[in-house]
């Protein structure tokens, strides 16, 4: 689960005021999710065997890692949706709440036409439309190799239709302006924005008007959606200091093609030592397709100026004066929007000030 949905999701459990409480997913690298307040068990659709033998192989480059990958499993999500749902059942919770990226709205209990007496009231925040078939389609058909495209654009159309039969709600809440409308337009649904909670680290962080001298990323450490290797491209050319923080499947791919002046440091889990180091950036660098962004949300609430792309949510939080939007990804075009970049200066008050009104914090 990307860190961002991560950290809603606790946000999502933390506000609901369960008796008792699991949590059901496909795959996951821990057996218990720990939050402010309790240690809740976490439940696979994949039996423990399997998910550790995914676990296991996510960790090593062997050439049965390009197989057990666990980001295949995609195309076996109709069938281990199922056995979710089946195992969700079991427990016959009262309320559902779920938190979805890909395809955790698609539940039995949560299709159209489902009929069963099994009915619990559901809760649906949604952070994206499964991004792979829909709204990145071209972005992932550009980048899998092998065996794998074929299969994948066999099965996109099935996963389309099924993905869209799942619309059967009590509530439906979206993370962005950009996520609601993507809703209407492929489920028909009709939701309530809740932008995500940012950490009270960022809520009386102090601007720093002399930053030091980098640039920072921070997210998934992937090649997919996050582009990271475009922007470790970028940094090859330009030779500016660039801090990637982050972990990920792809980290050793591409830090075998980042120059001396990229250093990774690893995903910092305290919020105030993760705050210190955005407070003190140049600039946060972040051209992903974004539903929200919250890396760039925390950015711009320390007065940080974002390097980003010109789409999605990215431009329901960045103006011209706390930021640049580049019109594409090609490398010439970020060459250019760079040198653009780095002749304005912005005002990180400013900055902050607009971020704060918009996130509430």
């Amino acid at each position: 689960m990307p860190w961002g949905v991560l950290n809603v999701f606790k946000d999502l459990i933390e506000s609901e005021k369960f008796a008792e409480t699991k949590i059901f997913t496909l795959f996951s690298d821990r057996k218990v999710l720990e939050t402010k307040k309790w240690n809740i068990e976490v439940v696979t659709a994949l039996p423990k065997r399997i998910n550790k033998l995914f676990l296991r192989f996510s960790k090593k480059r062997w050439i049965l890692a390009s197989i057990l990958d666990y980001r295949n499993l995609m195309f076996f999500y109709i069938p281990l949706m199922k056995v979710l749902s089946r195992k969700i059942k079991k427990y016959n919770p009262q309320k559902v709440v779920i938190s979805s990226f890909a395809i955790a709205k698609n539940l039995n209990f949560c299709k159209i036409d489902y009929n069963w007496k099994f009915n619990p009231q559901t809760m649906l925040y949604l952070h994206s439309p499964m991004q792979y078939i829909w709204s990145h389609y071209q972005e992932y058909t550009q980048k899998i190799t092998w065996y794998k495209i074929k299969i994948f654009k066999a099965i996109t159309p099935r996963l389309r239709n099924w993905d869209k039969k799942f619309i059967k709600y009590d509530e439906v809440f979206v993370n962005s302006k950009y996520t609601a409308n993507l809703a209407k337009e492929i489920y028909k649904l009709n939701s309530k924005i809740k932008y995500p909670k940012i950490d009270d680290s960022f809520s009386n962080i102090t601007i720093n008007t002399n930053p030091n001298n980098y640039y920072l990323y921070v997210g998934r450490l992937v090649r997919f959606v996050k582009e990271l290797d475009k922007i470790i491209d970028l940094f090859n050319e330009i030779q500016e200091p660039l801090i990637i923080m982050g972990s990920g499947p792809d980290e050793e791919y591409l830090k075998s093609i980042a120059k001396e002046n990229i250093v990774f440091i690893w995903r910092i889990q305290d919020p105030v030592e993760k705050s210190k180091i955005i407070q003190n950036a140049k600039w946060l660098i972040n051209i992903t397709k974004e539903s929200f962004g919250i890396c760039t949300a925390e950015a711009l609430l320390a007065g940080v100026p974002v390097f980003a792309y010109n789409d999605w949510a990215s431009v329901e939080l960045i103006g011209s004066d706390s930021g640049i939007l580049v019109p594409n990804k090609n490398h010439e075009t970020l060459i250019k929007s760079f040198s653009q970049f780095i002749e304005k200066s912005r005002d990180r008050q400013k900055i902050q000030d607009k971020a704060r009104k918009l996130t509430g914090l």
